[in-house]
């Protein structure tokens, strides 16, 4: 009987020898020992990284943008999406990537879209929507009148404030209103000398066109139309410099053009359907053009 026996452990030991097999023990040493179930010598990197400089900023920052993409596609892009504190989107752009995978771009707060105090978020996506994606949020604290600098005037629309930059000689500025129906800026003010007040309106909450082409500002004190006022104008902002009498009390500026008919939203919507078209056309091969 010792003898079978003997004969059954030989065969056993010469069949693990031909096939290979390894004892239990030895797998698990092996495994425990760097093998699959061996914790990872370091994390894996993240596909994506976004950053702010600052977690707090106030209307009238600049937010400096950086970030990282691990592995790029040659060509590729980052596309920025910045949402206010009731989740709107005030700002879209597409950020090209460097040798390194890097990215940047520096955000101004004092668009007229930045008008909420509370929490904003950034999310940065690479690739098709279903590509990697990050997100940082910052804080910008306040709300109402408060969100604007003191030489800014804050001007009201329904539940929107606009900070307008502003300086005023003589007199002293209370209030500001804008109005969509008479497409109106409004400016009480305290004058008690002869002065003059200087506006740098944005062209995104007010402007004045004939067509494509600028015309001038209608400007009342006190209700009574005046032309001794004088205007300066950029891509961006149009400067009217108004004179006014001690005793004045009310400045409107009379434009054709006035949030939120236009301007920052409607270019928001514009520049996310460009991006989305240049994104599908890149995707699939889309041709707008016809092919000779």
């Amino acid at each position: 009987m010792s003898t079978h026996r003997e004969y059954a452990l030989i065969a056993i030991l010469a069949t693990i020898a031909v096939v290979g097999v390894v004892p239990a023990f030895a797998q698990w040493q092996n495994l425990n020992s760097g093998g699959l179930n061996a914790a990872p010598s370091e994390a894996t990197p993240i596909p994506i990284t976004v950053s702010t400089d600052k977690a707090v900023y106030d209307h009238n920052s600049i937010v400096v943008v950086s970030g990282h993409v691990r592995n790029p596609y040659p060509g590729q892009q980052v596309t920025l999406r910045v949402s206010d504190p009731t989740g709107n989107i005030v700002q879209v752009t597409q950020l090209t990537l460097d040798n390194n995978g890097d990215f940047g771009t520096k955000i101004n707060t004092a668009s007229p879209l930045w008008t909420k105090g509370g929490v904003y978020t950034i999310f940065a996506q690479y690739g098709n929507p279903q590509g990697t994606s990050a997100k940082v949020q910052f804080m910008i604290p306040g709300g109402g009148a408060t969100s604007c600098d003191p030489n800014q005037i804050a001007a009201k629309l329904n539940d929107e404030l606009y900070c307008i930059p502003y300086s005023i000689d003589g007199g002293t500025v209370l209030s500001g209103t804008l109005s969509v129906a008479s497409k109106t800026l409004t400016v009480n003010i305290q004058a008690n000398n002869d002065g003059q007040i200087t506006l740098n309106i944005p062209r995104s909450v007010l402007d004045s066109k004939n067509g494509i082409n600028d015309q001038s500002f209608i400007v009342l004190v006190d209700g009574e139309q005046k032309d001794t006022f004088t205007e300066t104008t950029t891509s961006d902002t149009r400067t009217v410099i108004i004179p006014f009498v001690a005793g004045a009390g009310k400045i409107e500026i009379i434009g054709t053009q006035i949030v939120p008919e236009f301007g920052p939203i409607a270019a928001l919507v514009l520049a996310i359907a460009i991006i989305s078209i240049i994104a599908v056309s890149a995707k699939t091969g889309l041709r707008f053009m016809p092919k000779y």
